[in-house]
């Protein structure tokens, strides 16, 4: 399995640096500016795999976003509904006008989704992705069924059957032929972009999509993986399978349609060469797809999280705890307390070499003031404390875009080791080693998630 990184000259120039040579890039279409076309160039110059996105997600974000408070009145009547049951209302314990409501909001989305996809100039799409001069190309897609699990208009509520999930698929499968027979694209790897509720309808995803001839696939996984929900239960099949406690649904649901296109694709007896993971990035997350999907099969992934967990949460990835996340305010709890940070990543390394890293000044200082607590305020003014963790810390100006910078390669580094590795029973092997790692380790949301999440996949 193999991280490909979002191309910015962040990512690009903090690789080349240290002599590094990242597993790939993704540049989306509406991302294409003159800056990062010559990115792209230095990209290929350097013979590196170059992932040409769709552009998808500003739509799929506007229908979020026009739909999301008719969305949100839906969920809080299935709210209300689940404490009064005690479990995940279904079938016939959903009442008749909240099915109807859930049903008619799902079906205004569904249109939505196809107006502005239809919107689309699917040469003129194709044509801008081209400028890249990608190896690998993100066909257009059907995105309404990424907006309907967004919005929590599941098909437990909604009523919706796999055959509704399908025709989203088919249209997905039309797009992808017209750029798989576009003269331009040949020699380019071409994803179809698949989609998928649950077990069932991703099965009947791969099975399509094996009938249509794909061997590259690809699915827009950042609404799952997004999900803050819980669910106590799953399907598989015709069987419903009772979880013991509520976990979180995006690991359950990440588990069944991962494996659902790959068991789709063994029911055709297709071989499914490529599948790439559109916005997954969560450390604990991308085990799960490394053990879902045939060995054989070439996986790939990427996603902002990365960045986005630097830039904007102050979050490392623990490179001894396979990429747990950790804050820089828990980073120097940690220290000030008598353990330490692993400077494993040759980003923080470097940045320790050229400004230091000092924990005995700084535990004198908090023993001196008495203990106090650690506020992210406190990290950024200047003490004892901020000079001698400078990695960790935002109160000297000239080096804190350097320590965000070193953040950003950082965790990029760590998912690159978590994800290292080709096909084959040795990714497998590593994935279900970090997923027991979490199921064996303290009770969290995250080891009973994975819990489920591995029921799923063994099953």
């Amino acid at each position: 399995m193999h991280f490909i990184a979002n191309l910015r000259r962040q990512t690009l120039d903090a690789f080349a640096s240290h002599l590094i040579s990242a597993d790939g890039y993704l540049l989306s279409a509406h991302r294409i500016t003159n800056p990062n076309l010559r990115l792209a160039v230095e990209v290929r110059n350097r013979g590196l795999p170059l992932f040409a996105d769709n552009g998808t997600k500003q739509l799929i974000d506007s229908v979020i976003a026009k739909f999301s408070e008719k969305a949100r009145e839906i969920t809080r009547e299935v709210k209300t509904l689940r404490r009064k049951l005690g479990h995940l209302p279904r079938g016939r314990e959903v009442p008749p006008n909240l099915r109807k409501k859930a049903d008619a909001l799902a079906e205004s989305v569904l249109a939505d989704c196809t107006g502005r996809s239809e919107s689309i100039d699917t040469l003129q799409l194709i044509e801008r992705q081209l400028l890249m001069n990608p190896t690998d190309l993100i066909a257009q897609e059907d995105f309404a069924s990424t907006c309907l699990v967004a919005l929590d208009l599941e098909r437990e509520i909604t009523g919706w059957t796999v055959e509704r999930i399908a025709s989203r698929n088919r249209r997905s499968l039309r797009l992808w032929q017209k750029v798989a027979e576009n003269p331009l694209c040949q020699g380019l790897a071409i994803y179809a972009v698949l989609s998928a509720m649950d077990y069932n309808t991703a099965r009947d995803a791969g099975q399509l999509a094996a009938e249509a001839g794909v061997t590259s696939a690809a699915m827009g996984l950042a609404g799952i993986c997004g999900d803050l929900n819980a669910t106590d239960f799953y399907v598989s099949g015709t069987a419903s399978f009772k979880l013991a406690r509520p976990v979180p649904r995006r690991y359950v649901r990440l588990a069944q349609v991962l494996k659902g296109i790959a068991d789709g694709y063994q029911d055709r007896n297709t071989r499914l060469q490529r599948f790439h993971c559109l916005g997954l990035g969560a450390p604990s997350l991308l085990p799960i797809a490394a053990a879902a999907l045939p060995t054989e099969t070439i996986v790939t992934a990427d996603a902002t999280s990365p960045i986005h967990a630097a830039a904007k949460d102050r979050v490392l990835y623990d490179p001894e705890n396979f990429g747990d996340r950790a804050s820089t305010k828990e980073i120097v709890e940690r220290i000030l307390e008598g353990g330490s940070w692993p400077f494993l990543s040759p980003f923080t390394k470097s940045f320790k070499q050229k400004f230091g890293h000092d924990p005995d000044t700084a535990r004198r200082w908090w023993n001196t003031l008495g203990n106090p607590g650690i506020s992210s305020k406190t990290l950024r003014q200047t003490s004892d404390l901020t000079i001698s963790l400078p990695l960790f810390c935002e109160a000297d100006q000239s080096i804190r875009p350097v320590a965000r910078d070193t953040w950003i390669a950082h965790n990029h580094w760590v998912l690159g080791e978590l994800t290292k590795g080709s096909s084959g029973p040795q990714r497998r092997d590593f994935a279900h080693q970090i997923i027991d790692h979490w199921i064996n380790g303290p009770s969290t949301t995250t080891s009973r998630g994975l819990g489920a999440a591995k029921r799923i996949l063994v099953n």
